[in-house]
């Protein structure tokens, strides 16, 4: 009998810009980040990033921009916008909607999808495992942009997460007596 089990719900049909969102998050979780966000728009506003991860004391920030398909990259004219926020920036999209040699030099590409992928998902009747971080594969790491992100930038990042989400009314109440 062979066992045969989708990685996902969705597993061999065409990519949603959720799943790989969901998958770049879990991706930048493993890179250590001890801050993970997907649609995260820092407080200076007019931007919004796909996937952030914050380094706790070193500036450093990585920012996954997530694209489903050729069209979406194509129409898409603001990531730049994105880069002085960022010390690593990245493309998350399926194998093939983006090529390599459109991106500047210092901007990583992450495939989901991508044929050796396939070609695990194919071997799975052998026995094979297939592990998570196999689901995207970095056909081209981010390079650093720079050493870290300036100041005005990353007080507008620290803003958005200390005051950005405010506390539901249910959290506001004390329950050990302290706040009488």
């Amino acid at each position: 009998m062979i066992d045969y089990i989708p990685l996902t719900a969705l597993a061999g049909k065409k990519t949603t810009t959720a799943e790989l969102r969901a998958l770049a998050s879990e991706r930048m979780k493993r890179l250590g980040y001890p801050y993970v966000a997907t649609e995260f728009a820092p407080s200076c506003g007019g931007c919004r990033f796909d996937v952030i991860g914050l380094g706790r004391y070193t500036r450093q920030v990585r920012i996954y921009e997530v694209k489903s398909s050729r069209a979406d990259y194509l129409a898409d004219t603001k990531w730049e916008s994105y880069l002085p926020f960022c010390t690593h920036f990245a493309f998350v999209a399926p194998a093939g909607a983006i090529q390599r040699w459109e991106l500047d030099g210092a901007v990583g590409l992450i495939e989901y999808g991508h044929p050796s992928f396939e070609r695990m998902i194919a071997n799975r009747r052998f026995g094979w495992t297939i592990r998570p971080e196999d689901a995207l594969r970095a056909s081209r790491p981010a390079r650093r942009l720079r050493d870290a992100v300036g100041d005005d930038e990353w007080h507008a990042l620290l803003e958005t997460i200390a005051f950005g989400r405010p506390l539901p009314a249910a959290d506001l109440t004390f329950t050990d007596g302290a706040g009488i």
